[in-house]
């Protein structure tokens, strides 16, 4: 009972947490690539399974796909209940978060009451966050790697605060959970490890602590060899992404805003929007006022303590590295690749917020910030209502309501096990992503473009501009769509997604020849390409049956 009581605060945040993660968690279109992806993969044998039909992702969310294979084993694998896994897991950052805050208190030498309001008001921040909320309703690692930096933060205060072995234990969990949760943020791991060494060094107690810090090194142990299980393992696939410089100003928005954007891919010049938003009083109430109101409240607590502006280093770190690879590497950056650094950035305002000594301001301007975060939470462009990619149960739904043979021959988009969850097909599954191998570009490049791709990857759009802009279709390409597509008189089913193969023949030429060319992803440039030629081939080859168009699914039907 005196639990109950002394944590009342964080216990109805948790319950509003809940309730707002709920709202509308069970999305009509079912799971979209992305989570059908993982589904397609923890829906196998754990481990041999996985490894068998994805290695790669796999070994980036090892102890993710333990969970959820053991998640669905025990509560089932309808689509409410996956996603509830990520409220489940969001729930309970928000005790952490609350525990991060004391943990901060207790870092700063600062009394009882202060620390638990630093927690109550972080756990405040966290419950309201839109992003957080957003990738509570996705049935994706996000929530679960939240908690796991959470907890991070919680052990490495209470190690720095008292550097012994008790305390040493957990931060190392924290960390070994955190990188095998989420490999790549093995990143955020070594900004926190040097960011402690170099803490030590200035509070004259490095060579005390050294074990310490060479002990962490350990975690990193696996990866060594998971390197050497699958090359080029920290490489990624960003022809899907567009970038620029305006990122700084989604992320900010994304971070502090209830509006999002941005979620799936960035907006290039995105300084236009702020720019007309600064005559737009909704923007302000819903953008400028929330980013300004924490982005300040970071300010006020670094110049009240030198322990934020240490913390500070671990987010700050962590975007620039993102930012400079993003302008000088293949890499490309997207929001959600940074949100990691969020608990650290709201725990610090919570630190501003709390120190600010006007108890009336302090109330008012909180108060403010929770209505603006309700009310923009529950937009159009809020984590609850804002518009998702079209799921494969919608897919399904219209392959049973058109009575679409399932013994026909499928070309999904990319993956072609992605709709098994939702619709059985007896005939083969293949993929128009299979027309992207270099068997396949054979049939359509020159052998100096496909040695240009392979080897000169910064410079893939001039390689692949003669293709987009080609109107003739090889004859060798046509018999590789016959050969390995069609394969016999069969009937034959293209599911294009309109996301994905989104542009018609003139689009891409327009887009080909204009100056602004390489800032267009070209992921969605060449598969546009190729899913319009390959409809070619079979209009000529056969007889279209059926076109069927949901949302952003196109469903055509030929008899070969």
């Amino acid at each position: 009972m005196n639990f109950i009581k002394k944590h009342s605060l964080i216990i109805v945040l948790a319950v509003a947490a809940l309730m707002l993660r709920l709202m509308n968690l069970d999305k009509a279109g079912g799971l979209w690539y992305d989570e059908a992806t993982i589904y397609s993969i923890a829906s196998k044998s754990f481990p041999a399974g996985m490894m068998q039909a994805d290695a790669h992702r796999f070994l980036l969310f090892p102890i993710y796909y333990f969970i959820y294979h053991l998640w669905i084993s025990v509560v089932g694998n309808s689509d409410f209940m996956i996603r509830f896994m990520s409220v489940f897991f969001d729930v309970l950052s928000i005790g952490a978060a609350y525990f991060a805050g004391m943990a901060l208190g207790e870092f700063l030498n600062k009394d009882e009451k202060f620390n638990q309001g630093i927690g109550v008001t972080y756990a405040l921040l966290y419950t309201l966050n839109s992003s957080f909320i957003y990738y509570a309703q996705e049935a994706k690692f996000y929530s679960l790697t939240f908690l796991l930096v959470n907890l991070l933060i919680v052990f490495w205060l209470k190690f720095l605060k008292h550097r012994d072995t008790k305390n040493f234990i957990p931060f190392y969990l924290a960390n070994l959970f955190l990188i095998y949760t989420y490999t790549s943020q093995i990143l955020l791991t070594i900004i926190v490890l040097v960011v402690t060494g170099i803490y030590f060094l200035k509070e004259k107690v490095f060579r005390d602590n050294l074990k310490y810090l060479l002990i962490l090194l350990t975690v990193y142990i696996p990866l060594v060899f998971f390197c050497f299980y699958i090359k080029n393992y920290f490489s990624g696939n960003f022809s899907a992404v567009s970038y620029d410089n305006s990122f700084i100003l989604i992320a900010l928005q994304d971070y502090f805003s209830p509006l999002l954007t941005g979620v799936q891919n960035n907006a290039l010049n995105y300084q236009s929007v702020w720019f007309k938003g600064m005559l737009n009083p909704v923007f302000w109430i819903f953008v400028f006022f929330p980013v300004i109101f924490v982005l300040s409240q970071i300010i006020n607590a670094c110049i009240k303590s030198k322990e934020a502006r240490m913390i500070l280093c671990v987010p700050v770190v962590y975007l620039l590295i993102h930012i400079l690879l993003s302008n000088f590497t293949e890499y490309k950056v997207l929001v959600r690749y940074t949100l990691m650094i969020l608990p650290f950035l709201l725990l610090i305002a919570s630190f501003g917020i709390d120190s600010i000594k006007n108890d009336i301001l302090r109330k008012t301007l909180l108060v403010a910030f929770v209505i603006v975060s309700f009310l923009g939470i529950n937009s159009n462009y809020g984590a609850i209502n804002i518009p998702r990619p079209d799921g494969y149960r919608l897919l399904g739904h219209a392959l049973r309501q058109y009575a679409v043979n399932p013994d026909s021959n499928f070309v999904l988009p990319i993956r072609p096990d992605l709709l098994d969850k939702y619709f059985t097909i007896t005939g083969d599954k293949l993929s128009l992503y299979s027309l992207n191998s270099e068997d396949a570009q054979k049939t359509y490049m020159t052998d100096s473009e496909i040695s240009g791709i392979k080897n000169d990857k910064s410079n893939q759009y001039k390689y692949y501009k003669r293709y987009l802009l080609s109107d003739k279709i090889n004859n060798d390409f046509v018999k590789y769509v016959k050969d390995n597509l069609v394969k016999d008189e069969h009937q034959i089913v293209i599911l294009s997604d309109k996301s994905i193969s989104m542009y018609t023949d003139e689009q891409i030429k327009t887009i080909a020849n204009s100056q602004n060319y390489e800032s267009y992803p070209l992921q969605f440039l060449r598969l546009s390409k190729l899913n319009n030629d390959l409809l070619k081939v079979l209009r000529k080859e056969g007889k279209l049956q059926k076109r069927i168009m949901v949302n952003n699914w196109e469903i055509f039907v030929f008899d070969i």
